[in-house]
C-alpha cells in the first residue's frame, strides 16, 4: 500500500484507491504524513485544518476527526500507529510508502549522481521523482498557512525539474528538456535557471533564432519586473553544456542598466589595469555618498572580465552599512572559501590567511572588488601581493594611508556633468517628455547636484506624474531644498521628496526595513516587518522598488542602499521615537523564533532554548526538514548579523539565544567558522545578561564548533570554563555536557585514558539526572574510546547501549551516528553482513534528515563495504562519497573518501588512476592532525 499527498490525499492498494472520508479528514491525514514519525501540535493541526476559524475552539471537532481517521486506517489494513502525544498526534507508517518521501529520496540520489559527474545515472531517479506529482501538493488543505506549506513543496519540485533538465542536457536529450520545460518556463517566467536550461535546449536542437527571441523577451520582462539585467548570455549558455563546470570564482554583482557618463574615470581605470611593471596592485575610488562609486567599479569590472580570466572576488566590506564592518580575518576567510579552500583548512590567524591567499593567486589574473571600505587597516591585509591581480576599492574615506604607505592609486569620483545627468534623467522620464521641457530638465539635474542616486529617485518621481509639467515639479522640489540647513542635506531632501509621496503603509514599511539586521531582506522577513500578509507586503515592496527606495536582489528578496537605510532609520527615529526599539526587538525576535521553529523540525529531541520571548506574528513555520534547512541556509548571514545587532543595541538575551538556537542547524551544514564567532559572542552576552545557563550553553557549543574545525586543543579552554561556571551556578546537566565535550576533545587529541575517565563521570551524572539523550551520546563516545584502545567487546557493548536509548527517544540523527559507528566496527572485524545492515539503516535515516557530515560518513562506509565484494561498483559509490565530502569542505572526510576510492580503483585493476587519487589524498592527509590522521595516511601510502 502507498500514500499520496502530492495531489489529492489517497491511500492506494495496487490500483485501487481506498476511501479515506471527507476532505477535512484527508487533510488531517496529509498533515500527519507530511510530518510522519514526528508529533504535530494540536494548535498547528487546527490552524491548518480551520484557517478561518477565528477564536472558536476547534479541539472538540478535531478529536472525532482523529478517531474517524484512525478507524479508516484500521479498516484499510495498512501497518500504522496513530498515537496521542503530550503536544499533539503522531502517525507512524513506513516513510517509503509516502510519495513525498520517495520523491525526496529519488532527488537526493539524482543529486549525488550529478555531483559524481554521472548525469546518465541521475536521469532515471529524477524522472521518477517528478512523475510522483499528480497535482498541487496537500490539495485537500485550504487557506494561507496551507499555501505557505504548498509553496515550499513546490519549490522542491522546481528544483528537481531544474536538476533533471540539466542532467538530460548533459547526455544530449535536449528534445526531452523542451517537452519537460515548455509549461514551466511560462508559469515561472522570471526564473533564470529554468530560462537558461530552456535556451540551452533550444540551441542544442539547432533553434538558435528561437533562443534569441526567447532571451530578448525574457530580458525585457526581467528588466521591467526586477529593474535589473538577468545574468544570461546566449554564447555562455550555448557553451555551458559542452564544457565542464567553471569552478573559478564569479562573485562580481550585475551592473545596473542605464549606466551613463564617467568616460574619464573609465579611461583612467583602463590605463591603470594595463599589464606591465608599472601597474599598481590596487586602486581606490573615493567620493561623497551617492556619487556612484560601487556602480562605477562593478560596471568597469563587468566590462573587463576578459582581463581577469581566472575569476573575480567581491566583498561588501560593510564600512558604512547597517552592521559592523567586515574584519580582515573574516574577509580573508571568505576569499579563501571562494578560492576552494575547505573551512577546516583555512588558517587561524590573519597573517597565515593572507599568505594562503597570496599562494593561491600567484600566477593567476583575478580581479578583487572591495566595496564600501571603512579605513586603511580594514583593507590593507586584503590586497594580494600578486602583480597579476588588481584590487579595486571603493570608500567614502580617501584612505590616504594606503596611498602613502602602500602606493595605492586614488581616483576621485565627481558628480555627473550636466550633460551626463541630463542623459540619465532622460532615460528614466522618456525622450519625448524631456525634449518638451529642456530648460526644466536642466534645472532638475542641477537640483540633484549630479548625484546618480538622487537623479534616479527624482526621475522615477517625475515619471510617476506624467500629467504634471516638469517645471512645476522642479519648483516643488526646489521649495523643499530651501529647507535644507546645509549643502550636504540636499540628498536627504531628495529622499524626502520621494518618501513623502508614499502611501502610509509603504512609508511605514520603508522605515521598518532599516531595522532589518542584514543587507539582503527576504519577502518573509519584510512581511514580519510590515505586519501584513505576504501578497500585500510584496505589493508594497514593488511600490518602493519602482520609487528606487529599495532594489530587487532576487525574485523574493530585496536590498536597501546604505544611504537610504540611514535615511529610513533617521525618519523612523523622528516619526516613531517610541516604537523603534520595540520594532527592532520584534524583528530580532522573528529571526530567533523562526530559528527555534526550524530547530524543532530538524532536531525535536533536543531541549529548546530557555526563556524565549513570545513569538511575533508571521513567524516562520516549516512543513518539512527541507524547508527548515533551506531557510537556515538562505538566512545564515542575517542570523549571524542579528546576534551582533542584538549585542550592539543591548538586547543581551537575544544575542545569546540566537547562537544557541542555530547551533544544531549550522552544524548540519558544516558551518563551524560562523558558529565559533557566534558562540564567543553568545557567551559574553549571556554573561552580561546574568544568565548562567546561556553562558554555559554557548561555551559548550563553542567547544563543539571548534571540534568541527578539528581544533581540539582550542576547545579545551571554553569547555573547562563552562564546567566551572556550571558547577558554580548549580546547573548539573550543563556541567556534565561540558565534561562530555571535554572528553571528546581529549579523545581526538589521543589522550584515550583521560577521555574514558571523563566519559564515565559524565555518564554516571546523566543517569542520576535522568538525561537519557546525553547518556546515549556519552556511551557512543565511550564506544569510540574503547575501540581506539583496542577493547573491542567494551566498544561493541557501549555502541549497542547507545543505539538502544536513541531508538527509544526516536532521535533519528543520533541513531544514524550509532549505525555508522557499528558499521565501521563490523567492517573492521570483516563482518560484512552486519556492517551492511547498520550502514543501510543509517542510509535510510539520511534519506529523511539533513545532516551533511553524517551523510558523508555513511557514503564513505558504504563504498568501503561494497569495495570488499565488488570493487568496480564501489568506484561509483566512492565518487559519490567524495563529491559529498568535497561539498561539505571537511578535509579529513575528503581524504578518507579518496583512500576508499583509491582502494576500489586498485581492486578494479585501474592502478594508474588509483596512484593519482592516493597522491591527492596524501597531500591532504599530511596537513591533518589527531590520532586518526596517521592510520589514514598509512592507508593512503
Amino acid at each position: 500500500m502507498r500514500f499520496a499527498i502530492l495531489g489529492r490525499t489517497e491511500l492506494i492498494d495496487g490500483d485501487t484507491s481506498i476511501p479515506l472520508g471527507a476532505a477535512k479528514q484527508r487533510g488531517l491525514l496529509a498533515l500527519l504524513l507530511l510530518y510522519v514519525g514526528r508529533p504535530v501540535r494540536v494548535d498547528r493541526l487546527i490552524e491548518l485544518l480551520w484557517p478561518d476559524g477565528g477564536t472558536a475552539d476547534r479541539r472538540p471537532a478535531l478529536y472525532p476527526l482523529v478517531a474517524r481517521l484512525r478507524a479508516a486506517l484500521d479498516r484499510s489494513g495498512v501497518d500504522h500507529e496513530l498515537a496521542r502525544t503530550e503536544i499533539g498526534y503522531r502517525l507512524d507508517v513506513d516513510p517509503r510508502s509516502i510519495d513525498l518521501h520517495r520523491f525526496r529520496t529519488l532527488v537526493d540520489q539524482g543529486r549525488a549522481a550529478l555531483m559524481a559527474g554521472d548525469a546518465a545515472a541521475a536521469v532515471p531517479d529524477l524522472e521518477r521523482a517528478v512523475e510522483l506529482w499528480r497535482g498541487d501538493a496537500l490539495a485537500d488543505l485550504r487557506g494561507a498557512p496551507a499555501e505557505h506549506l504548498r509553496r515550499q513543496l513546490t519549490d522542491a519540485l522546481i528544483d528537481a525539474h531544474t536538476q533533471l533538465a540539466g542532467a538530460r542536457l548533459r547526455i544530449g536529450r535536449h528534445h526531452a528538456v523542451l517537452l519537460q520545460l515548455e509549461d514551466l518556463v511560462n508559469e515561472y517566467d522570471l526564473d533564470e535557471a529554468l530560462v537558461r536550461l530552456w535556451i540551452g535546449a533550444l540551441c542544442a536542437a539547432g533553434r538558435e533564432n528561437a533562443a534569441r527571441r526567447h532571451l530578448a523577451e525574457f530580458r525585457k520582462r526581467y528588466r521591467r519586473e526586477m529593474r535589473a539585467d538577468p545574468d544570461i548570455e546566449l554564447d555562455a549558455v550555448r557553451a555551458e553544456w559542452n564544457h565542464p563546470p567553471d569552478l573559478r570564482p564569479r562573485q562580481l554583482p550585475y551592473g545596473i542598466p542605464g549606466f551613463v557618463g564617467r568616460a574619464g574615470l573609465l579611461a583612467e581605470l583602463d590605463r591603470l589595469a594595463e599589464p606591465g611593471l608599472g601597474r599598481p596592485r590596487a586602486v581606490v575610488i573615493t567620493g561623497m555618498p551617492g556619487i556612484g562609486k560601487t556602480t562605477l567599479a562593478v560596471h568597469w569590472g563587468n566590462r573587463h572580465v576578459g582581463l581577469f580570466p581566472d575569476g573575480q572576488l567581491y566583498l561588501d566590506a560593510g564600512g558604512f552599512g547597517a552592521g559592523d564592518p567586515v574584519a580582515p580575518r573574516e574577509a580573508l576567510a571568505r576569499f579563501l572559501h571562494a578560492l576552494g579552500v575547505p573551512p577546516d583548512r583555512i588558517p587561524e590567524n590573519v597573517d597565515d590567511r593572507r599568505h594562503r591567499v597570496n599562494e593561491l593567486l600567484a600566477g593567476r589574473r583575478v580581479l578583487l572588488v572591495i566595496d564600501n571600505a571603512a579605513e586603511p587597516a580594514q583593507v590593507r591585509p586584503l590586497i594580494p601581493a600578486v602583480s597579476s591581480c588588481l584590487t579595486v576599492i571603493t570608500s567614502r574615506d580617501r584612505l590616504s594611508g594606503l596611498t602613502v604607505r602602500d602606493g595605492v592609486r586614488q581616483l576621485v569620483g565627481e558628480p555627473l556633468t550636466d550633460d551626463e545627468a541630463a542623459s540619465l534623467l532622460t532615460e528614466i522620464i522618456g525622450e519625448r517628455r524631456a525634449a518638451a521641457e529642456p530648460e526644466a530638465v536642466r534645472r532638475l539635474t542641477g537640483l540633484a547636484a549630479g548625484l546618480p542616486l538622487a537623479l534616479r529617485i527624482i526621475g522615477v518621481r517625475v515619471a510617476e506624474r506624467p500629467r504634471a509639467g516638469i517645471a512645476e515639479l522642479v519648483d516643488e522640489l526646489h521649495d523643499r531644498l530651501l529647507w535644507a540647513d546645509a549643502e550636504d542635506d540636499s540628498l536627504r531632501v531628495v529622499f524626502s521628496w520621494s518618501y513623502r509621496a508614499l502611501t502610509p503603509d509603504a512609508a511605514r514599511l520603508f522605515r521598518r526595513l532599516a531595522l532589518h539586521p542584514g543587507t539582503r531582506i527576504s519577502l518573509d522577513a519584510a512581511t514580519a516587518l510590515a505586519g501584513s500578509g505576504v501578497a500585500e507586503t510584496e505589493r508594497i515592496l514593488d511600490v518602493l522598488a519602482r520609487a528606487n527606495l529599495v532594489d530587487y536582489d532576487t525574485a523574493r528578496s530585496y536590498r536597501l542602499h546604505d544611504l537610504l537605510r540611514q535615511y529610513a532609520e533617521a525618519v523612523g527615529e523622528a516619526e516613531d521615537p517610541l516604537d523603534v526599539a520595540a520594532a527592532r526587538a520584534a524583528v530580532l525576535t522573528w529571526f530567533l523564533r523562526s530559528a527555534t521553529n526550524a530547530a524543532a523540525v530538524l532536531a525535536p529531541q533536543l531541549p529548546p532554548v530557555p526563556d524565549l520571548p513570545p513569538a511575533p506574528p508571521h513567524v516562520m513555520e516549516f512543513a518539512t526538514e527541507d524547508a527548515a534547512f533551506a531557510w537556515c541556509r538562505s538566512e545564515r548571514l542575517n542570523l549571524a548579523t542579528a546576534a551582533r545587532m542584538a549585542a550592539r543595541h543591548g538586547l543581551h538575551r537575544h544575542a545569546w539565544q540566537i547562537p544557541a538556537a542555530v547551533h544544531d542547524l549550522f552544524t548540519r551544514a558544516g558551518g563551524y567558522e560562523d558558529l565559533v564567532q557566534m558562540n564567543q559572542l553568545g557567551a559574553e552576552e549571556a554573561r552580561r545578561d546574568g544568565h548562567a545557563y546561556g553562558e554555559i550553553a554557548n561555551l559548550s557549543n563553542l567547544g563543539y564548533a571548534l571540534f568541527g574545525l578539528h581544533q581540539y586543543d582550542r576547545a579545551i579552554a571554553p569547555l573547562t570554563a563552562g564546567r566551572a561556571r556550571a558547577a558554580e551556578s548549580g546547573h548539573q546537566d550543563a556541567e556534565y555536557l561540558c565534561v562530555h565535550n571535554h572528553g571528546c576533545a581529549l579523545l581526538n587529541l589521543g589522550d584515550t585514558g583521560r577521555a574514558i575517565a571523563l566519559f564515565h563521570e559524565a555518564r554516571a551524572a546523566f543517569q542520576r539526572l535522568g538525561y537519557a539523550f546525553a547518556e546515549a551520546a556519552t556511551l557512543h563516545r565511550l564506544g569510540d574510546a574503547y575501540r581506539k584502545d583496542g577493547c573491542s567487546d567494551l566498544a561493541l557493548g557501549a555502541y549497542r547501549q547507545s543505539l538502544e536509548i536513541r531508538e527509544k527517544l526516536a532521535s533519528e540523527r543520533a541513531q544514524a551516528q550509532s549505525h555508522n559507528a557499528l558499521s565501521r566496527f563490523h567492517l573492521a572485524a570483516a563482518e560484512w553482513d552486519l556492517a551492511e545492515r547498520h550502514c543501510s539503516a543509517a542510509m535510510t535515516i539520511h534519506e529523511r534528515i539533513h545532516d551533511a557530515p553524517g551523510r558523508c560518513d555513511t557514503l564513505v562506509i558504504h563504498a568501503d563495504i561494497v569495495r570488499v565484494r565488488d570493487p568496480a561498483t564501489a568506484v561509483a559509490h566512492a565518487r559519490t562519497a567524495l563529491a559529498a565530502c568535497t561539498e561539505l569542505g571537511d578535509s579529513f572526510r575528503r581524504a578518507e573518501a579518496l583512500a576508499v576510492l583509491a582502494d576500489a580503483l586498485d581492486g578494479a585493476g585501474r592502478t594508474a588512476e588509483a596512484a593519482r587519487v592516493r597522491a591527492e589524498g596524501r597531500t591532504i592527509a599530511m596537513e591533518l592532525s589527531g590520532p586518526d590522521a596517521p592510520p589514514l595516511l598509512d592507508r593512503l601510502r
